[in-house]
């Protein structure tokens, strides 16, 4: 029997959050069952779609930077696109509404040109010496980057159903991309590079408008 893909990309998921938990996780949940604590609401739990989130910060912190503006913002939005693709096989899998599992299609399908692209300006030669120290924290691409993957760092709280968190959550992963893509069009000098940077910020914030119209016509309270 074929296996659908999108069940291989969420198996994935799981084995890399799996081996990406932490040992201090595992004992403090250990400490809870045996002081008797209380399991934590539902609502309150981490979800798979926040936990692919998070996956995605901690990946994109660990992107093998050189000192080329073009080549790491293309090495760090080709793993952004991944998490796109990773929360949108989570909606597929087991979202309810239709409109938010069609534009999680969308997702799942799209990228196709802005990879290529991506995947070519890696090929090229980058310029001679660096254009910037990646371990200076004070260097402005350094900043610029750590300010556009900022939301990553504290997700909104889960609004207790899939669908919900899916066009939350992926609000803020555009929000990240769009931003990333901002600090490629304000430092970058392929051509080729930042014309998908702009298609990425279009994008991204026409879809951003589609998640805030469903959640508000949608109300979790």
């Amino acid at each position: 029997m074929k296996t659908h893909p999108i069940f291989l990309l969420l198996l994935g998921v799981s084995l890399a959050m799996g081996s990406c938990s932490s040992r201090h996780d595992t004992d403090e949940h250990e400490q809870e069952i045996h002081a008797g604590a209380k399991p934590a609401p539902a609502a309150k739990r981490p979800t798979l779609l926040r936990d692919t989130l998070q996956l995605l910060g901690r990946q994109l912190d660990t992107v093998r930077r050189i000192g080329c503006w073009d080549q790491d913002f293309a090495r760090l939005m080709q793993v952004h696109h991944v998490g796109a693709q990773r929360l949108a096989a989570v909606e597929v899998a087991q979202g309810k509404d239709s409109t938010l599992r069609a534009l999680a299609q969308h997702v799942l399908k799209g990228h196709e040109r802005d990879n290529h692209v991506l995947t070519l300006a890696l090929t090229r030669e980058p310029p001679g010496g660096q254009e910037y120290r990646p371990g200076n924290a004070r260097d402005p691409f350094v900043r610029h980057i750590a300010a556009a993957l900022a939301p990553l760092r504290e997700l909104p709280l889960p609004l207790g159903t899939l669908d919900a968190d899916f066009a939350t959550l992926m609000q803020v992963h555009h929000q990240t991309g769009a931003a990333l893509a901002q600090v490629e069009l304000a430092f970058g000098k392929d051509a080729e590079l930042k014309d998908a940077a702009r298609r990425i910020v279009r994008d991204e914030q026409a879809e951003i408008k589609q998640y805030q119209r469903w959640l508000k016509a949608h109300p979790t309270n």
